[in-house]
């Protein structure tokens, strides 16, 4: 019987992705960057939160609408003070926020944003509950081979809480320094099972991800 290892990798980014709209002062298309402040502003009991960006060629401000029309007691007062402050993890945290950059129209140019993956272990288990997981996907799909599940020795689960637009190849290309031509190889053979998330290796990764991954990873 073999024994398995759990990881969690979590996808973060290395600052707020650049914004491309078009500029008043350049009067073209630009990248706007965030300067990291906030703008508030009262409005009787309400209250209106904006991020500001920057034209990177001409300085030209542009605000990015966070919160509008909103009781001030809505936000809670820690969140209120980080606006306040500008503090750079909640402006880093309102920048890639999905949802905020959709209901903004902008076009977030991920690609350029530098990511780094956070990684917890877990105590290493045998592999009866993955055995396990094997027979009830068996009894219900009779598709998942139980000799497959058996060998595996890493079980991955992948959090993408800002759903940034990332490859499950990329990835695993990155963190076990190998290829494409690998990955393909790993996924051909039955090495690389996706649980949860996805359908193969060139799935985008969702808010999460679960894979089974067998060492030792082939070469070929």
């Amino acid at each position: 019987m073999s024994y398995i290892k759990k990881e969690e990798w979590t996808i973060l980014p290395g600052e707020a992705p650049a914004i491309r709209r078009n500029c008043s002062g350049c009067r073209k298309s630009s990248i706007f960057r965030s300067s990291g402040n906030f703008r508030m502003n009262a409005n009787g009991n309400k209250l209106d939160v904006w991020l500001i960006y920057r034209c990177e060629k001409c300085d030209t401000s542009w605000n990015m609408d966070i919160y509008t029309r909103t009781a001030p007691g809505m936000l809670g007062q820690d969140l209120y003070n980080r606006f306040l402050e500008n503090d750079a993890d909640t402006a880093l945290e309102f920048g890639c926020r999905k949802e905020i950059l959709s209901r903004n129209k902008a076009e977030a140019l991920w690609e350029q944003v530098p990511l780094k993956v956070e990684k917890t272990f877990h105590e290493a288990k045998d592999a009866s509950e993955t055995l396990d997981y094997a027979e009830r996907m068996i009894s219900a799909e009779n598709t998942v081979p139980v000799e497959r599940i058996v060998s595996v020795e890493r079980i991955v689960s992948i959090h993408n809480p800002y759903e940034i637009p990332m490859r499950l190849d990329k990835l695993l290309c990155r963190e076990l320094k190998c290829s494409r031509k690998d990955v393909v190889c790993l996924e051909d053979s039955g090495g690389l099972y996706i649980r949860t998330g996805g359908k193969d290796s060139r799935s985008r990764i969702p808010i999460y991800m679960e894979a089974e991954i067998r060492e030792p990873f082939p070469r070929g």
